[in-house]
């Protein structure tokens, strides 16, 4: 181990690296994940604000927040029967 600390401040003297990164260890990798929601309503906006909705409530699940760590990904709309819209919205949730 004293060999070890000989080298770390023999970095941290050089200007390579800090001595927060070699007391801290290993970087921690970010877990991203994508949450699809669906929302159904003769209103496309209202249908979007569901399926939104609904993809922010399964991040929450997983132990996300969705007011910092979600960012909106995309939507995709359909008319299954003429008056009705499916919203289908992902979320990209990163920490």
């Amino acid at each position: 181990m004293p060999a070890l600390r000989r080298i770390a401040a023999a970095t941290v003297l050089a200007g390579a690296v800090s001595a927060s990164i070699l007391v801290g260890g290993p970087a921690q990798a970010a877990e991203t994940r994508s949450y699809v929601g669906l929302g159904l309503n003769n209103n496309y906006f209202t249908a979007l604000y569901y399926a939104t909705n609904d993809a922010w409530a399964q991040a929450s699940a997983d132990g996300f927040d969705p007011a910092t760590q979600c960012s909106p990904g995309g939507n995709f709309a359909t008319q299954p029967w003429p008056g009705l819209y499916q919203v289908r919205a992902l979320v990209n949730c990163t920490r």
